[in-house]
């Protein structure tokens, strides 16, 4: 009796549900007798489904333990709008002007000092125990506040707030870029800012209805629930194989990815490349000559430039002084419940603009957000010169209100794009340190203006302010159509070869930088071949 006849004799006493054999010159395929049909590939379409969605689910729920201690960092953004009316009102730890902007300032003051430390940090103890780090100073200080019996030791615990708040920022950005796949990234990464926003928006809840000491403790639950969340992720495969952890780094990456052969395939791809940029670099070659080169001087520049025209566009002016911007409209309302609503505007904005990265591309969602946010502000401002020496109408703190919630809404995009940018546009092998130097040079320029805004405004008065704001979105929307490549849907390694070419305007680029596509994995027919084939 022949092979194949035994083996039908056989299926007839004992069914199976499959029964495969191998069909020769054919690698992997199998033939199925009398039941299904099905091709032995890698990881069939239904299991790379799976995979696929367990590979989702996990870089959400790793990049969900990053946002708990972003939204930890965000509170204390926006303490200084709670604590300075609650001061100014009270005896008990006595202020002025003076000490009043240096209290909204100071946490800006000492994030630079935290970004400079991020980036070594980052690079020798890796992003995920940089993050937890980062806990230890923000639970000192908040506990520190609360506890504070005069004005220095307030000033004292802002800045360790603020020198958490430091370090956090890079490897926050950084891990999430690492760790999330190009068609995920584009959603993922902009979703810091919404835990930065959502803590902005708890701060001013809590600072409505507690004292301000109160509040103080109730901000160190957050850090505390995130350092439990931080534990329990796995380090980026991108750091771990720069560092020789490769077993280490093919488990992050099986648990990143939902499996194993997809995990090890983009393992490969990363040594090679790895391999091919070592080969080309010197060995402990100075951070500053490496940033010289094209491929970090480019990303440098266009994050540098957006971020100062950024701040001169009020982004975060107006969360640090959001209670004494609306109380200057004039109108007879509780100024706490308005600035939450304009923090809950901030978040549902963030939430909305998170999802439409998905959808639309980098450059488009700037070139609107920036035309959006200066016209409304130059609207406001041209309104307000207006109404000088005209008595207070009914409808003057109506437009004043849509015009400031419109500035809100398109500059809101604006307040995301820094962080998306750093973890986008920086090599890889300068990625950590880098995004450290931008948030600590950031943090600088936003600390002067933010000391000096109180001056600025007394000089030339809000409508001269938002005349500013609206100039600077203006200015930021040029610039950006000019110098800010697309980078959505492309993978970090094209963009990083982008850079690599001699153009520096986007219109003169390579025609060639096109979107990554990523196909579905194709269904087998019965014949062994791909549904497209």
């Amino acid at each position: 009796m022949s092979v194949e006849s035994r083996d039908e004799e056989y299926i007839k006493f004992v069914p199976h549900k499959m029964s495969y054999h191998v069909v020769p010159g054919a690698e992997f395929q199998c033939k199925v007798s009398s039941y299904s049909c099905r091709k032995l590939s890698t990881i069939d379409e239904q299991d790379h489904d799976v995979a696929n969605r367990k590979g989702m689910i996990n870089q959400i729920l790793a990049t969900c333990a990053v946002l708990l201690l972003s939204a930890g960092c965000g509170m204390p953004i926006g303490f200084s709008a709670v604590l300075i009316p609650q001061l100014t009102n009270s005896t008990e730890i006595p202020i002025d002007v003076e000490t009043g902007s240096w209290i909204a300032s100071v946490h800006s003051l000492a994030t630079p000092f935290g970004s400079l430390l991020s980036g070594p940090l980052a690079d020798y103890l890796g992003r995920r125990k940089t993050l937890l780090v980062s806990v230890v100073p923000l639970f000192l200080g908040w506990s520190t506040l609360a506890m504070a019996k005069n004005i220095k030791i307030v000033i004292f615990a802002r800045f360790l707030c603020g020198f958490a708040t430091g370090i956090l920022g890079g490897p926050g950005q950084v891990y999430i870029a690492e760790t999330a796949e190009p068609n995920l990234r584009s959603l993922l990464i902009g979703a810091p800012y919404v835990a930065y926003s959502t803590g902005i928006m708890l701060i001013y809840s809590l600072g409505s209805m507690m004292y301000w000491r109160n509040v103080a403790w109730c901000a160190n639950i957050l850090p505390l629930a995130a350092v439990v969340s931080i534990y329990l992720i796995p380090e980026t495969p991108a750091w771990l194989l720069r560092n020789g952890y490769e077993s280490r780094a093919l488990k992050a990456l099986t648990f990143l990815r939902g499996s194993e052969i997809s995990a090890q395939k983009e393992a490969n791809d990363m040594k090679q490349r790895l391999a091919k940029e070592r080969a080309t670099t010197r060995t402990n070659e100075n951070i500053f000559r490496l940033c010289c080169q094209r491929v970090a001087m480019k990303p440098l520049v266009i994050v540098i430039v957006f971020s100062l025209l950024q701040m001169f566009s009020g982004t975060f002016i107006v969360i640090f002084y959001a209670i004494d911007i609306i109380s200057e409209f004039g109108a007879d309302f509780d100024n706490k419940k308005a600035a939450i609503w304009t923090a809950a505007v901030r978040v549902v904005c963030c939430m909305i603009f998170c999802a439409i990265l998905i959808f639309v591309r980098r450059r488009r969602i700037m070139m609107i957000s920036g035309i959006g946010s200066g016209v409304f502000c130059l609207a406001l401002s041209a309104f307000m010169y207006a109404r000088v020496g005209q008595p207070k109408m009914d409808y003057d703190v109506l437009v004043a209100g849509v015009c400031l919630l419109g500035y809100i809404v398109f500059n809101t995009a604006l307040m995301v794009m820094p962080g998306i940018m750093i973890g986008e546009l920086f090599p890889a092998r300068i990625r950590g340190r880098t995004a450290g130097g931008v948030f600590a040079s950031m943090n600088v320029a936003l600390f002067i203006f933010a000391k000096k805004f109180p001056a600025l405004q007394a000089c030339l008065k809000m409508r001269g302010v938002f005349l500013v704001f609206g100039v600077s979105s203006i200015l930021l929307t040029i610039f950006m159509c000019l110098f800010q490549p697309e980078t959505k849907g492309r993978s970090l390694e094209h963009i990083e070869d982008y850079f690599n070419g001699d153009n520096w305007l986007w219109f003169r680029r390579d025609r060639g930088y096109k979107t990554v596509k990523l196909h579905p994995l194709q269904p087998i027919k019965a014949n062994g071949t791909t549904a497209d084939a």
